[in-house]
């Protein structure tokens, strides 16, 4: 899907690199770019050699009428902590299954029920297009069952 227009690029998002920035690939030449705005509305692209985890290098000097294929859409703070927050919770779930020997020091309230508790409260806290996609509702029932049974 090549444009015709040498001063037309079309970016298509492609992630986000480890300091937030999100990245795209110019679809007429397969060079990437960084936006140094962290995914605002008007996003500043800059060369990056062409490595995603590259640090972005010099502004789009030239002409180019930019059009966003797929543009970053930033998460809000609230919803960010509380992803990190429940995929902490999820990973002490796996450690007291495992390697905690089903210590109950290493979960949210120092009981099962509290920590299952708080992580249904978070997955509940998102819209449904905004739910994870890594944890369903359902893993946590079954985290819930696999804790509370004890064997």
């Amino acid at each position: 899907m090549k444009n015709n227009n040498n001063n037309v690029r079309t970016m298509d998002f492609v992630g986000v690199d480890d300091h937030d920035r999100p990245v795209y690939r110019c679809i007429e030449t397969e060079r990437l770019f960084k936006d140094i705005t962290l995914g605002s509305a008007n996003p500043a692209l800059y060369s990056c050699n062409n490595d995603f985890d590259g640090e972005p290098g010099s502004p789009i000097n030239k002409d180019w009428v930019i059009h966003f294929k797929d543009q970053f859409e930033q998460v809000n703070p609230q919803d960010r902590f509380n992803y990190q927050l429940l995929s902490r919770l999820q990973g002490d779930c796996k450690y007291y299954l495992g390697n905690g020997n089903r210590n109950v020091n290493y979960l949210e309230g120092n009981n099962v029920e509290e920590h299952i508790k708080k992580m249904k409260e978070l997955h509940n806290s998102f819209s449904d297009s905004k739910k994870p996609e890594w944890l369903t509702f359902e893993e946590i029932l079954k985290y819930e069952e696999l804790m509370t049974n004890n064997k």
